[in-house]
């Protein structure tokens, strides 16, 4: 079927369905290996608070699947409400201050997080509270970081976008790694380290140069027309608008297995511990990193649009194999492959956004592209921590890979998504 927008040439040559992105300059010497070095220092904390923080809720307060989603919902119903605003506020100021800025925030909580562990005083709305407070900075920090990557990238954006995808989950699965320490350290001792990472984060971010905000034309505007000037942006470009939806539909349907039904699988199905939370859980950056990698040494990606629905499809497929109850070494295996598909699907879905979105209005596009995974995420996990008692944790995850099936079917059939570039 025609697709409103699209030329008939569109329609029967596989074009670009973006506007041309405008020429990039070439970042200073150094400039994108500081940047690496700040997406590795936050992602490594991220990783370890994916095993810290659901670790704590499931193993340490014994909490139930509801109890869990319910947490984990809350570390990201911030960025739900603020990421539009982050968008914003990262177009008018200097990204860079912002970025290091957001980092020391980050760890403030984390380090308040470590001194109620020790001190024996960890309660379910402590972690909740914790989860809004880590949320909030997140909401701000991706935009943010999402603007520099255009700063630092160069002309070929596709390269820049694999070098950084491969670095944030290589730092991701060391921290998930590290994170299994806490068996014999401890979670207090861990969420220090935690900690440390982000600081180291700030001092890295520091180094870049300045961003300014980019030149606007016209008259100001008013403060709520700044914070959702991307959305028209996103619905009327279609380069822009069927990746948001694929988006949309991983926060939905992979997050919410893989934040809440993965730990209580872990517990319940497999007796594990901490460490074996972390192993589960490292799989996905592992196999992400592979797949970056491979995508990088092969110059990237043309069909952008039919790869990503392909490597949806196939992450579908291993999260219905982890539903047919494999033993424990299947779901390492499966989570691994479902990673490097992951890789495939991230690395195509932020390049065409990273592409298509204007210069005047990066931030905020890019903003709505986080959106899409964080404000689905929520979606997902309460339904998983509800789901699992009426279904089982098994029949949770099969209903979510075949809910992913029938959105690739659908886009495949109704839209242009197979022919973007």
């Amino acid at each position: 079927m025609e697709e409103p927008g699209l030329s008939r040439r569109d329609e029967t040559a596989p074009a670009r369905t973006a506007p041309a992105a405008e020429a990039r300059e070439d970042p200073p010497p150094g400039a994108f290996r500081w940047f690496a070095a700040g997406v590795a220092s936050w992602f490594g904390a991220l990783g370890m608070q994916q095993v810290l923080f659901a670790w704590l809720v499931v193993g340490e307060l014994q909490a139930s699947p509801r109890e869990l989603g319910f947490a984990q919902t809350a570390s990201m119903l911030p960025a739900l409400a603020l990421l539009l605003l982050g968008g914003a506020a990262a177009e008018r100021a200097d990204a860079r201050r912002l970025l290091a800025r957001l980092h020391l925030a980050a760890a403030l909580p984390v380090l308040a997080l470590a001194a109620a562990v020790a001190a024996g005083r960890l309660s379910f709305p402590g972690l909740v509270l914790y989860g809004l407070a880590i949320g909030t900075v997140q909401a701000f920090a991706m935009p943010a970081r999402d603007l520099l990557l255009s700063r630092v990238a160069g002309p070929d954006m596709m390269r820049a976008v694999t070098g950084m995808t491969a670095v944030q989950f290589a730092a991701q699965a060391l921290g998930t790694l590290g994170a299994g320490a806490a068996r014999a350290a401890g979670s207090a001792p861990m969420l220090a380290v935690q900690a440390a990472l982000f600081v180291a984060g700030a001092l890295a971010t520091a180094r870049l140069p300045a961003a300014p905000p980019s030149p606007r034309s016209g008259p100001r505007r008013s403060a709520l027309h700044e914070i959702t000037a991307g959305l028209p942006v996103v619905a009327r470009t279609p380069a822009l608008r069927w990746p948001f939806v694929l988006v949309c539909s991983v926060g939905v349907l992979f997050m919410g297995p893989f934040l809440v039904a993965f730990p209580l699988l872990v517990r319940d199905v497999y007796g594990g511990d901490a460490f074996d939370l972390s192993l589960v859980l490292m799989q996905f950056p592992i196999g992400t990193i592979a797949g970056s990698l491979l995508i990088r040494a092969r110059g990237g990606i043309r069909r952008k649009g039919r790869a990503a629905l392909g490597a949806l499809a196939f992450g579908a497929a291993n999260l219905a194999l982890i539903a047919a109850h494999p033993p424990f070494w299947g779901l390492v295996l499966a989570t691994l492959a479902w990673g490097f598909g992951g890789a495939v699907f991230i690395n195509c879905s932020r390049t065409l956004f990273q592409e298509a979105a204007p210069a005047t209005e990066r931030a905020r596009v890019l903003s709505i592209y986080q959106l899409g995974f964080m404000g689905g995420g929520p979606i997902g996990t309460t339904l998983v921590g509800f789901a699992s008692a009426p279904l089982g944790l098994h029949g949770t995850l099969l209903a979510a890979a075949c809910g992913m099936l029938a959105v690739v079917a659908a886009m495949t059939l109704l839209t242009s998504t197979p022919r973007m570039e």
